[in-house]
C-alpha cells in the first residue's frame, strides 16, 4: 500500500507502489476471528470499509467488486495513484467505491464510521506524528462494534533486516534517482553475499538477494524502495504496538493468521515454560515473538471497551462457513483413523467418522466453502447408514472443535469465513470469469480470485481469462488467439477447469 505522507513531495508519485490484493485484510478474516472470540461483527456483506493507504486500489477495488453491498472508501496521499484508481473504477464501473487524496494529518471531518478499517503498510513506514495521526483517525471513525487491521514491522526479526537495510542504504547515499538508490542497493547485496563469508553474516545477505529476485515482490524495485529503503521504516515489539495503541483507546483482539498467536505448536516443554514466564496473554505473545524471531505482524484492533472471550471455545464455528481442500491419506496406524493434508504440510489427524466424511465433502466442493450447519445437516441425513456413536459429546461438538484445531494449525488446512462469494465452480458454455481478475490480466501473471486470493496464472492462461466475458464459446476462445489456437480441445477444458478451481469464476 501506498503511505500518506505529508510534505509537498511524495515518492509514491514518482514510484507507485505495485498494485496487488492482500489476502489478510478482507474484512471477513476479521469479522470471522471475532465471532470465534464471541463477538458480533457487522456482516461484511453490507459493511462500511476504510482503507487508509489504499494505492491505487489494487486490495480495494477487488473486495468492492466481490462484496457489492458493500460500502468502501480509501485514502491516499499520492495524486497519482488515486487518479489511476478513478480511472479503474470508471472501467470497471464499480458504484459502490470511492478513492479520495487526504493526508493522514488533516483527513477530513466527512469520512463518517466504518465497520472496518484496512491500514496495510503505513504504520511503520510513517513518521511518529503520522503514527499518532492514524491511531487516532482509526479510534475516530471506528464504529463501536467495528474492528482495524494494522500492519507493521517487528521486533526482534527486524533487527536482522534492518542490517542489511543499514547496508542498502549506506551504498546508495549518492543516489539521485529511485532507479539509481535500487540499483545500488542490489548492488550491494551481491557484494555482501559474495564477500560476507563469515558464519551466518554472509548468509543473511544471500537469502535476501535470492528474495529480491525470485517472486512477484521481490523482482520489483518499488517493493524494495518503499518496503526496505523507505526513507522512513520504524519497526516496534509487539507490546510497544499494543500500549500505543492503548493510549488512543484500542485494544488488540488477535493476529489475523490464528496459527501465530496459539503455542500449541512449540514443545511441549516450551509451552509449560511460557505459561510458567508470561503473565498474562500480550507478554505470552511477546515472548512468542522472541522465540520466532517475529518481524512482521498483522493485528485487529477493536475499542477498548469491547469485551471478546480469550479462550477459544468451538460453538461460534456453528456460524462459520467452512472452505478445504485437505488430501485425506490414511494414517500409519491404519484402522479408522485418517489424515487430511494441506499444501503447505499442516495436518489433522483423526478417527472421528462425521469429521471425516465431511471434510472428503469440503474436497469435492472446492472452491466454494460450505456453512457449518448445511454440512451438519447432510450428514445427519445419511445418519442412519453409519454405526451409532458411544455416549460422549454430540457429533456436531466435535466436529465443530476437529475444525477449530484445523483452523489453528494453518489456515490452508481448513479456513472460516462469514460469508460466501459469488462464485462457480462449473464452466459454463460462455464462460465468464471476474472482471477484476481479467483487467488483472491485461498487464500481469498475478490476479485476484473471488476469495481475494493472489492466483498464478501461465501465460496461456492469463491469455484465456482476459477473454471470458460470457460472449465467447469455446470454439471462439480456441481461435482467439495462435497460443489458444494451438491447444487441443481437452487441453483447453483443463485451463478452463483449472480457472474454476481457482475460484475465478462467476457464471
Amino acid at each position: 500500500m501506498t503511505t500518506p505522507l505529508s510534505g509537498a513531495t511524495n515518492p509514491y508519485d514518482e514510484t507507485p507502489y505495485p498494485d496487488l490484493s492482500y489476502v489478510h485484510t478482507h474484512p471477513d478474516r476479521a469479522a470471522t476471528l471475532a465471532t470465534l472470540l464471541g463477538l458480533e461483527p457487522a456482516p461484511v456483506v453490507n459493511a462500511r470499509v476504510l482503507e487508509i493507504g489504499c494505492a491505487a486500489g489494487g486490495n480495494l477495488l477487488p473486495l468492492a467488486y466481490a462484496l457489492p453491498r458493500a460500502d468502501f472508501i480509501g485514502i491516499d496521499y499520492s495524486a497519482r495513484q488515486i487518479e489511476e484508481g478513478r480511472q479503474r473504477i470508471a472501467y470497471l464501473g464499480l458504484r459502490n467505491v470511492q478513492l479520495l487524496r487526504r493526508d493522514l494529518l488533516e483527513p477530513g471531518d466527512d469520512l463518517g464510521t466504518f465497520d472496518y478499517v484496512i491500514a496495510h503498510g503505513v504504520y511503520s513506514w510513517v513518521a511518529a506524528p503520522v503514527r499518532e495521526a492514524l491511531m487516532a483517525l482509526i479510534k475516530r471513525v471506528l464504529r463501536p462494534q467495528g474492528i482495524a487491521y494494522v500492519s507493521y514491522n517487528t521486533y526482534p526479526g527486524w533487527h536482522i533486516t534492518g542490517m542489511v537495510r543499514a547496508a542498502m542504504l549506506y551504498h546508495g547515499r549518492h543516489a539521485t534517482t529511485p532507479q539509481e538508490k535500487a540499483t545500488a542497493a542490489r548492488a550491494m547485496l551481491d557484494f555482501m553475499a559474495e564477500h560476507a563469508t563469515e558464519g551466518a553474516h554472509g548468509g543473511i545477505f544471500r537469502s535476501y538477494r535470492d528474495f529480491l529476485g525470485d517472486g512477484l515482490k521481490g523482482s520489483s524495485d518499488a517493493f524494495l524502495l518503499h518496503d526496505e529503503l523507505e526513507e522512513t521504516n520504524d519497526p516496534v515489539y509487539f507490546h510497544q504496538f499494543v500500549a500505543h495503541a492503548g493510549t488512543h483507546g484500542l485494544q488488540y483482539l488477535v493476529e489475523v493468521e490464528l496459527r501465530e498467536v496459539l503455542p500449541h505448536l512449540f514443545r511441549a516443554e516450551t509451552q509449560q515454560r511460557l505459561q510458567e514466564v508470561a503473565r498474562d496473554a500480550i507478554e505470552l505473545e511477546q515472548y512468542m515473538d522472541f522465540l520466532r524471531n517475529r518481524m512482521f505482524r498483522q493485528t485487529l484492533l477493536v475499542h477498548d471497551t469491547v469485551v471478546p472471550a480469550r479462550r477459544l471455545d468451538p460453538s461460534p464455528v456453528a456460524n462459520c462457513f467452512v472452505r478445504s481442500q485437505a488430501k485425506p491419506v490414511r494414517a500409519e496406524s491404519g484402522g479408522s483413523t485418517i489424515q487430511f493434508k494441506s499444501s503447505d504440510g499442516a495436518t489433522l489427524t483423526t478417527d472421528h467418522p462425521m469429521t471425516i466424511a465431511l471434510m472428503e465433502r469440503l474436497g469435492a466442493l472446492w472452491p466454494r466453502a460450505a456453512g457449518f450447519r448445511a454440512l451438519v445437516a447432510e450428514w445427519q441425513r445419511q445418519a442412519q447408514s453409519v454405526p451409532s456413536q458411544p455416549e460422549g459429546p454430540p457429533d456436531a461438538l466435535i466436529f465443530a472443535a476437529n475444525l477449530l484445531r484445523a483452523f489453528g494449525y494453518s489456515s490452508q488446512l481448513v479456513s472460516l469465513h462469514s460469508h460466501q462469494p459469488a462464485l462457480v465452480r462449473e464452466v459454463s458454455a460462455r464462460p465468464v470469469a471476474s472482471p477484476v481478475a481479467r483487467w488483472e490480466a491485461r498487464g500481469r501473471t498475478v490476479v485476484t480470485n473471488l476469495w481475494h486470493e493472489r492466483v498464478a496464472l501461465q501465460p496461456v492462461q492469463r491469455d484465456l481469462l482476459a477473454r471470458l466475458d460470457g460472449r465467447h464459446t469455446r470454439a471462439d476462445l480456441a481461435k482467439a488467439t495462435p497460443e489458444l489456437a494451438a491447444l487441443s480441445p481437452e487441453a483447453l477444458e483443463t485451463h478452463l477447469h483449472r480457472l474454476a478451481h481457482a475460484a475465478l469464476l462467476i457464471g
